[in-house]
């Protein structure tokens, strides 16, 4: 049996104000499942000599499909949930659960990205030597005004005006590279953490909800057993009465 079938008529209810909040607060982390499924969508659709790759890889990208689609299941949970929360509690507490999981995720991604930065160090001259195609090393060549990681004979791209230029005037491109990778590393922590506090917004206020919606149910439950206590006085044994009497407010999800 549940509080929320009782037929008694209840002045306390879940305020319009809390569900406005609600709403505005999904809404933000609804967003946030957007914008990671748009970028994962923006960067597929990078040319590969884009220097963003360095950071922006595969891998990224499809971590950014799967966190967007989990994050949207997610909202449809509280929307469903926020459209009903008096019957549908285990919807309200899973929608909780799962944006638990979010914040632990995105604060995780966070620190690592964060500790990423501070350690940059010859990260990425492997990756130049033998990974990154000539058009993308040349990119960094022409933007730096570099040739080489180290120098110009450390898998430098010859093309590159930046290579023509005199040899005592040539240097190499690891301290471009690794200031590029560091400072697109710090704006990427930084989304990912206003990610978590927008997570964390929706988390609190589901949680607020649950509870107005249990201290609602309460009531309800203390209203209808003194409604059905009174009636007993009047008609015991009564078929109504028998009913509700043995109903218990722990039945009810």
């Amino acid at each position: 049996m549940r509080a929320v079938n009782v037929s008694v008529n209840s002045p306390m209810a879940v305020k319009l104000s809390i569900r406005i909040s609600f709403g505005a607060l999904l809404a933000l982390y609804l967003g946030t499942g957007i914008a990671a499924l748009s970028a994962g969508g923006y960067f597929i659709h990078t040319e590969e000599n884009s220097r963003r790759s360095i950071i922006v890889t595969k891998n990224v990208i499809v971590l950014l499909f799967v966190a967007g689609a989990y994050i949207i299941l997610n909202a449809i949970v509280g929307v469903i949930a926020g459209l009903s929360p008096l019957s549908r509690k285990r919807w309200l507490q899973a929608y909780i659960w799962l944006i638990g999981i979010t914040i632990v995720v995105e604060t995780v991604a966070g620190i690592w990205l964060w500790l990423r930065t501070l350690n940059i160090g010859d990260l990425y001259g492997h990756n130049w030597r033998h990974l990154w195609s000539d058009s993308f090393k040349r990119s960094f060549q022409d933007s730096g005004q570099c040739c080489g990681y180290l120098g110009p004979l450390d898998g430098p791209v010859m093309s590159s005006p930046s290579c023509q230029l005199q040899a005592d005037l040539l240097f190499g491109c690891m301290t471009s590279v690794q200031k590029y990778a560091q400072s697109y590393l710090t704006y990427i922590y930084s989304g990912v953490f206003v990610f978590v506090f927008m997570s964390l917004g929706a988390m609190v206020s589901g949680m607020v909800l649950l509870i107005i919606r249990n201290d609602e149910e309460r009531w309800r439950w203390a209203r209808a057993n003194a409604i059905f206590r009174s009636m007993e006085k009047s008609a015991p044994g009564s078929p109504i009465t028998e009913k509700y009497r043995t109903a218990s407010p722990d039945q009810s999800p």
